[in-house]
């Protein structure tokens, strides 16, 4: 990935950083007095990272540890002279602690770029006392890190909000002169906490004929032998520490007013790792929303926003003080009347809604059953409203899917468009419709989690398909994205302590994930196929709360076409509450 801000023109890292600072407006203070020094880094660019709400709270926690002062890095377009953080232009390996927060798996090739740019060891074992304590955190170090594991001391499995207070427990007693004597013995202790998972002490034993498929896991005496997932309870309140023009996101304040989701998407691993559902406290975000600055927009943020109880009371409260909002996770039966009337005064231009397939037998195959006639009317309902933005995603490669699945999409897009240009003729203007097509790609914890990647070529003959389909329609907007980013996203989503080796083979020779797993002994299509529902899958070291055996039920009701309800109060079914 580019970095988006190379138009400013300053290639001086330092005058960069100082540029980004001085635009930042920040609500920490950071102590001066810290017995440690840490480092926080985002294995991608500036405004990537200032977008992401995970790597902005974990920033805020460690600082608010009260003997820790944390700096922020990133990747770099230079780094010939190596890897510095923002705040005080120092080099990593000058920190006694350094936190990578993991979000994307297609980062793992900046994580082993930015070590290789400090001349870091890329694997835990090969790093002495003389190294920083080096740990990650994240959605990925939970859902699979196992393609990244031994590159890591210990990994955060759960919500910083849970784990960070154990953690600084153990470590307030070290300073920096004893920190790095004691490093073995730090990360020995940590590994006996609740969360904090020791890759090393973990052996992935694979079976000799068939290539990752995985046989056994061995474990040292004295350290679980799962690493159960932690969570916040219901006091949360996270919101951006930092805002910045320089974001993604622009000046948007991101406040979570939700943790997890009801719906059950079969496809959506955010949706079961984040388990359970979890608001927070509407008089919090109520005080968020009144800190804002002048130039600052409230990003109320969640998996379904829409599906807060309190969601048209921030929405309110967000109006009546003169303070402009934003939405993310818009569910088609949440845009009634009364809400699409509050999005509309707040002034949004564009609303983004996920619809997946245009297939009735694919929606039921992923418990996402949106009638195509209840998509049109609300599309017609948001323009009616004077929304004239509409951006829609479609997953392309679920599991079943024929050419019958295709052409009921098409037809789809092809009523939205008819629709979407015959309702802009009654507010006399034709904003964009756009819609985007991404390969599904299977995910841990998910019910689908069994299922392989598409072939390549069957997925760009479907694209094709698709984009040759539509592509003459007057005001719509195409985009098709790239098949090759799903398979490397494939690859490490579904990968085990194997894929590590090759993503080595690849960094180390310059060569493609393809070749690199050939010339180290693998086809890297054992990495992207169908897995036997017997088999232990790598991820499995972590003990979600979410059964197998509930996992199973919903594979087996995918293959069946039958949907699942929500959770209800009360639900225990799928083994977390």
């Amino acid at each position: 990935m580019k970095n988006i801000f190379n138009n400013i023109n300053i290639n001086n890292i330092n005058k960069l950083y100082a540029l980004y600072l001085k635009s930042e407006q920040n609500r920490l203070i950071k102590r001066k007095d810290a017995s440690l020094n840490a480092v926080i880094v985002f294995p991608n660019y500036y405004g990537v990272a200032m977008s992401n709400l995970g790597f902005l709270r974990a920033y805020e926690l460690i600082n608010q540890s009260g003997f820790i002062s944390c700096d922020r890095a990133f990747l770099q377009d230079d780094i010939s002279k190596g890897i510095i953080s923002l705040e005080t232009g120092k080099r990593l390996l000058t920190y006694d602690l350094i936190f990578f927060s993991l979000s994307y798996e297609n980062d793992f090739y900046n994580i082993l770029q930015v070590l290789a740019a400090e001349q870091i060891p890329f694997l835990s074992t090969d790093r002495n006392n003389t190294f920083p304590l080096i740990m990650a955190g994240g959605v990925i170090a939970f859902l699979n890190p196992e393609p990244i594991a031994r590159v890591f001391d210990m990994l955060f499995v759960g919500e910083a909000e849970a784990i960070f207070p154990d953690f600084f427990k153990n470590i307030e007693i070290y300073n920096s002169s004893t920190l790095k004597k004691n490093k073995d013995e730090i990360i020995e202790s940590c590994g006996k906490i609740n969360g904090i998972y020791v890759p090393a002490v973990y052996q992935f034993i694979f079976d000799a004929k068939k290539v990752n498929v995985l046989k056994d896991i061995k474990i040292l005496p004295g350290f679980p032998e799962k690493i159960k997932r932690r969570w916040a309870g219901k006091d949360f309140i996270s919101s951006s520490a930092i805002t910045t023009k320089f974001s993604e996101l622009s000046n948007i304040n991101m406040i979570e007013i939700e943790r997890g989701c009801k719906r059950g998407c079969r496809f959506c691993s955010a949706g079961y790792i984040y388990l359970p559902l979890r608001e927070s406290k509407p008089d919090d975000v109520i005080k968020t929303i009144e800190s804002l600055n002048e130039n600052e927009k409230a990003g109320f943020v969640g998996l379904g926003t829409m599906d807060s109880k309190n969601i048209r009371r921030f929405m309110e409260f967000s109006l009546n003080s003169k303070k402009p909002f934003s939405l993310s996770s818009i569910r088609f039966d949440c845009l009634d009347e009364n809400n699409l009337n509050l999005i509309k005064e707040t002034g949004l231009k564009t609303i983004t809604l996920g619809i997946e397939t245009g297939s009735s037998r694919l929606k039921r195959l992923i418990n996402k059953d949106i009638k195509n006639e209840e998509i049109i009317i609300v599309l017609k309902n948001i323009i009616e409203k004077g929304i004239m933005n509409i951006k829609s995603y479609f997953m392309v490669g679920l599991p079943c899917e024929e050419k019958q699945d295709l052409d009921e999409t098409i037809d789809l897009i092809k009523t939205m468009q008819k629709e979407f240009v015959s309702s802009s003729k009654i507010n006399k203007r034709i904003g964009s419709l756009t819609v985007s097509f991404s390969p599904f790609v299977p995910k841990a914890w998910t019910p689908l989690q069994w299922e392989n990647l598409e072939d390549l070529t069957i997925l760009r003959h479907k694209m094709d398909y698709i984009s040759n389909s539509l592509k003459h329609l007057p005001n719509l907007n195409i985009k098709i994205n790239q098949v090759k980013s799903a398979y490397i996203e494939a690859f490490f989503a579904r990968g085990s302590r194997l894929s590590l080796d090759i993503l080595v083979n690849s960094h180390k020779n310059k060569i493609s994930l393809k070749k690199a797993a050939k010339s180290s002994g693998f086809n890297i299509n054992d990495f992207i196929r169908k897995f036997d529902t017997n088999e232990l899958l790598p991820w499995e070291i972590i003990d979600q709360g979410v059964t197998k055996k509930y996992l199973l039920k919903e594979y087996k009701n995918s293959t069946l076409f039958k949907t699942t309800p929500q959770c209800f109060e009360g639900c225990k079914r799928c083994g977390v509450c």
